[in-house]
């Protein structure tokens, strides 16, 4: 019996070939796609040793003066779970008088890092959250501060407490050297700031004033938003970045 056919070998296994111009594409998108994750990858902080929110902002200034007050401030911080979801480093939350008897109180809340699903909670998201409608908002008048060559944009709304009453706000919210904008156009910086290196931090300004009648929101208004440009001047211009920038 022959058996030579048995040693002889089968038809060639084909190997597949891989061109010089192929291998070098793949090596190019592995590149690229390492480079962009590298870029996408934010590194530096805004503001790397901020000062104490508390320390920097006067408990007096002008004809204000910090006053002890039993009302119930607005949460800034409504709806965070954990320690992850929380936005803010340092929280200021007070009450100011001044001689007329007149009393705003003031909610500042800062952030060292501003992320996609992390950031400054808006004031028209947290009042309703914790039972205020919202009757009235709008753009309201830019606040001019010193050291700024424009004003500051804010918003300004009115509110109706569930058990009666009113709360006038007025309020902006920074994050790194942006103002005003939804939340799609904050996640959008926040995303080109990364490509740059940088993780933006955030301030929320916000102040407010009890009414018992509805007529009387845009007296109110006029007068938070003198006592914010006053405010802001009377911060130490070293740290009023934390505020405005």
């Amino acid at each position: 019996m022959n058996t030579s056919s048995a040693h002889l070998p089968g038809p060639a296994a084909r190997v597949p070939h891989l061109s010089l111009y192929s291998a070098l594409m793949g090596l190019v998108v592995m590149v690229a796609a390492a480079a962009c994750a590298w870029l996408a990858t934010p590194r530096l902080q805004a503001i790397s040793a901020a000062p104490s929110l508390d320390a920097t902002v006067p408990k007096a200034f002008g004809d204000w003066r910090v006053v002890a007050d039993a009302t119930t401030q607005v949460d800034v911080s409504q709806g965070v779970e954990t320690v992850q979801e929380q936005p803010y480093d340092q929280t200021v939350m007070r009450t100011y008088a001044n001689s007329r008897g007149d009393q705003i109180m003031v909610a500042l809340a800062w952030g060292e890092r501003q992320r996609q699903d992390v950031k400054v909670h808006r004031p028209e998201v947290c009042y309703p959250a914790q039972g205020f409608a919202i009757r009235q908002i709008g753009d309201g008048p830019a606040i001019s501060t010193s050291g700024r060559a424009s004003p500051v944009p804010t918003t300004q709304i009115l509110t109706e407490a569930r058990g009666g009453g009113f709360e006038a706000v007025r309020y902006w919210i920074r994050i790194g050297n942006r103002y005003g904008g939804d939340g799609l156009q904050a996640r959008w910086y926040i995303l080109q700031e990364g490509f740059q290196g940088r993780i933006p931090d955030g301030v929320l300004v916000r102040v407010s004033q009890r009414l018992s009648r509805e007529d009387a929101a845009p007296a109110s208004q006029a007068l938070m938003e003198a006592f914010l440009q006053e405010m802001v001047a009377a911060v130490p211009a070293g740290s009023r970045g934390l505020l405005v920038r």
